[in-house]
């Protein structure tokens, strides 16, 4: 399955489910965590991560000795894929604008995390990349930070981001999943849902919520039953 059918695969499992997931996997520490949608997505996204690190700037330093990384990142970043900024946390100082949003959006981008702010917000809205961020500040980063480097790992906001993991973002959460972890995510949140399915269809037969959510153990072949032809049991 390539890249763009996985992700409108992962598109559908809700955060919490990724997330409980992962821990069953051993997998914590995932949450992207303190940030909001500046511009919000039409549902959720999802997409290999290409990363960029952010460090302080030094009066001996006007510039990053590699160039200008964060600018190749958004002329290279390929379709579907999300950019994901380690921009140290920082309110005063923002990594990414109007023009550079619109570059990625031509370039097909599904969208932008940044552990930090971003500037230009109504032009923001207008080109309507999904950005999740801290907030938003008026001020570009120069003379406050400077774009290290790319594709590499970072800390973004409490989490790990490495090249090869994915992220999933939507109005409840924005977490990593984990390159080799996202076939079993998807399969594992299908049944689940299947599950929650049949406890909110007890609970609409009018069962109490001992019987039914969390499904007990003593239901579970009336789950088998309902899995194979529908029935819902009465109380």
């Amino acid at each position: 399955m390539n890249d763009a059918a996985l992700a409108e695969r992962l598109k559908q499992v809700p955060t919490p489910n990724a997330r409980g997931v992962l821990a069953e996997l051993g997998v914590t520490e995932v949450l992207i965590d303190g940030l909001r949608p500046v511009v919000a997505p039409d549902g959720p996204i999802a997409g290999p991560a290409r990363t960029v690190r952010y460090l302080p700037a030094r009066g001996d330093l006007p510039r990053t000795p590699r160039g200008a990384p964060n600018r190749d990142l958004f002329n290279s970043i390929g379709a579907g894929e999300i950019m994901v900024a380690d921009g140290l946390g920082r309110m005063d100082a923002a990594v990414m604008g109007d023009m550079m949003a619109a570059r990625a959006k031509v370039r097909g981008a599904a969208g932008v995390v940044a552990d930090g702010v971003v500037r230009d917000v109504d032009e923001l809205v207008a080109v309507g990349l999904p950005t999740f961020a801290r907030g938003t500040h008026t001020d570009p980063w120069p003379g406050r930070m400077l774009p290290w480097e790319t594709d590499v790992p970072i800390h973004c906001a409490g989490a790990l981001v490495q090249p090869g993991d994915w992220i999933l973002a939507d109005l409840s959460a924005v977490i990593v999943v984990p390159g080799e972890h996202v076939g079993t995510v998807i399969e594992r949140d299908e049944a689940i849902r299947n599950e929650e399915a049949f406890c909110q269809a007890l609970i609409n037969a009018g069962f109490e919520l001992d019987d039914a959510y969390p499904l007990p153990e003593h239901m579970r072949d009336a789950y088998a039953r309902w899995q194979d032809d529908g029935t819902v049991p009465t109380p």
